[in-house]
């Protein structure tokens, strides 16, 4: 009997995992890549599943996410749609460490889980390239995670 009721509080922890789905937030750079300074002529935008918390100027753009929700990174020419905006890498900068790592390496689309929260915002930078230019520009952002 107490091997059923056992197994049973398991079936019942794995279903409520289940039910409790996670979000998937994109967030979208939107460089304008004429610009001479291309770290300062930017915006973002997030998915419509994603809260944005301050959105008043670029480098205060902060989301909300929780425990679980998984964040997608892109990135794009606002002026030159045939210009690759390239994510190097997501670094982590201050706040709670809610990623599995301190550094997130770029690929078309950057993703990584939130495995952790925290009462301060995590801060981070994203390192971008323009096209097959070698240098590498910082742009700077936030993630509050919440309950």
């Amino acid at each position: 009997m107490a091997l059923l009721k056992g197994f049973i509080v398991i079936v019942l922890v794995l279903l409520s995992n289940e039910m409790t789905a996670q979000d998937v937030h994109q967030i979208t750079l939107l460089v304008d890549t004429k610009n001479k300074v291309p770290e300062k002529a930017y915006t973002f935008s997030a998915g419509n599943n994603t809260t944005v918390l301050n959105s008043s100027a670029p480098n205060s753009f902060t989301i909300f996410a929780r425990v679980g929700d998984q964040i997608k990174w892109k990135a794009a020419s606002s002026s030159e749609p045939d210009v690759p905006v390239i994510i190097k890498q997501i670094k982590y900068l201050s706040g709670p460490r809610i990623f599995s790592s301190d550094l997130i390496q770029g690929k078309p689309t950057s993703q990584a889980t939130v495995i952790r929260g925290g009462n301060e915002k995590y801060t981070y930078q994203l390192q971008i390239a323009i096209d097959s230019e070698p240098k590498v520009y910082t742009i700077p952002a936030k993630i509050q995670i919440g309950n």
